[in-house]
This record gives C-alpha cells, structure tokens and sequence, in this order.
C-alpha cells in the first residue's frame, strides 16, 4: 500500500525509476534473446512442414512435438516484443484527431472477431466533440488492447457460468470543460476488488499466460498523452475503464 508519509510526486517519481529499470532490463533481454529464438522459430516451421516426408508410424506423434515447439516459440517471440515496446516506447508523433471518427474506424476494423465471439459493440458518442491530440498509431493499440480485454472477460464468464450470454461492449465519449472522456465498459466477468488499484501495475496480471504488459504499456501511452486512464467501479457484472485526455491544443502540446 502507498505510504500515506510521501507524497504523490515521490511516488509518481519512484514509479518511473522503476519503469525505466524494469525497462532497461527488457531491452537487454530482447537483444540477447531475439536472434536465437527467431532460429528456433524458423527450424520448428521447417519440421513441421517436413512432417509428411516421414514414416507414417512416427508422423503423428513427431507432428504434435513440433507443433507444440513451434507455437510456443510463436508466443515466447510475441511476449518479447511486447517487453521491447514497452522498453524503447516510440517518440509521440501526435496531431489534431477527431476521437469519434477514430473510435468509429477502430470498431470498424474489430467488428469481425467480435462477431465471430457473439459480442456487440454499442456506441455513444457525443456530438461536436472538440479535437484530441493523439499519435493515432500509438493510440490505437490502448483501444485495441481495451477493447479486446473485454472480450476476454466475458468469454471467462461465459466459461464461468457455462453458459452463452449477449456479450456488450459499450463505447462511449463525452465532453467536460477541458477534457474529454471515452468510457469502455463490458459485462465481462469484471475486476476483483484486491486487483483494482494494481491492475496498471508492470508484470502484474490475472490471466494464466499474461505478461501483465498490456495494461501497464495502455497506461504508459495514454499519460504519455497527457491523459490518465482508471477503472471505475460498477456494479457486476463487467468492468468499466475510463480515459480522460486534455482537449486539443496542437500547438501547447508540440512545444513539450
């Protein structure tokens, strides 16, 4: 728990000595790691392409092992990527966005799989948003990792309950005075309260084979925007997570 003896700016201050820490370490593993692994990588896609040039009374058995190689391997590499991203983030290139036609493309382009899982996506989006100032590639991936996030939960609640339910994820945006706020809720098998206040934590996660990276980059990202990003407790099930970025000021931000 924080020391309630130090202040905010200490602990914000602590927390990004640990980060770049954490960070430097990640991006020595990497360049240890990556050549070697993408070795491996290669030789497992190669056997298991060969299978068929083996005896029948081998082929089954020699097909799983490479198999199991290989996407281990696939999901090792994926896992060191994202220890590089969130090692060597990239430099901002941010500009003027409207966030409604950007979220409305986003859902877009993620509406096949989430139709192929039954899960709908609803919308509300507030008319004559005022302009965010968004590197919209970096940005893409807090929505995306948001947005699929959820659709994990309620797949662990249908597991959960065993049975099918309607799937909702509801995308939303509004406007406060200098800000502006975009809402992603579900009705997922939601957030445990001892998890809330670590869920942005690095290496901290509540899946099996997480990372817990995903959350920690969205959380990096959005306060590289100057934002901040927070879950927002509602009643279950589901979770609610709540983003909150200054109001587009192209010119004040380009001056950092």
């Amino acid at each position: 728990m924080p020391n309630p003896h130090r202040s905010k700016e200490q602990e914000e201050k602590d927390r990004r000595e640990r980060l770049a820490y954490v960070g430097a370490l990640a991006a020595g593993l990497v360049h240890e790691v990556r050549t070697p692994l993408h070795a491996i990588q290669l030789n497992a896609q190669m056997l298991v392409e060969d299978v068929d040039k083996l005896p029948e009374e081998i082929r089954p058995r020699f097909d799983r092992r490479a198999s199991r190689i290989y996407t281990e391997v696939k999901s090792l590499a994926k896992t060191l990527e994202a220890f590089l991203t969130f090692a060597r983030p990239p430099r901002l290139d941010p500009g003027p966005t409207d966030l409604n036609r950007f979220l409305r493309e986003l859902i877009e382009f993620v509406q096949p799989e989430m139709d192929e899982a039954g899960i709908s996506i609803k919308s509300e989006l507030a008319s004559d948003l005022y302009p965010v100032v968004l590197d919209q590639n970096q940005f893409t991936h807090v929505v995306l990792n948001l947005l699929r996030n959820a659709k994990e939960a309620i797949e662990q609640r249908q597991e959960k309950e065993n049975e099918i339910i309607e799937g909702v994820i509801r995308i939303s945006t509004t406007e406060r005075e200098s800000q502006i706020d975009l809402l992603i809720e579900d009705n997922g098998i939601g957030i445990q309260p001892e998890d809330e206040e670590h869920i942005f934590e690095v290496f901290y996660t509540t899946k099996q084979k997480g990372t817990g990276l995903g959350l920690g980059i969205v959380r990096r990202i959005v306060e590289d925007h100057r934002g901040t990003i927070s879950v927002i407790p509602i009643a279950p099930p589901g979770a609610r997570f709540r983003i909150t970025l200054p109001r587009g000021h192209f010119l004040e931000f380009r001056k950092e």
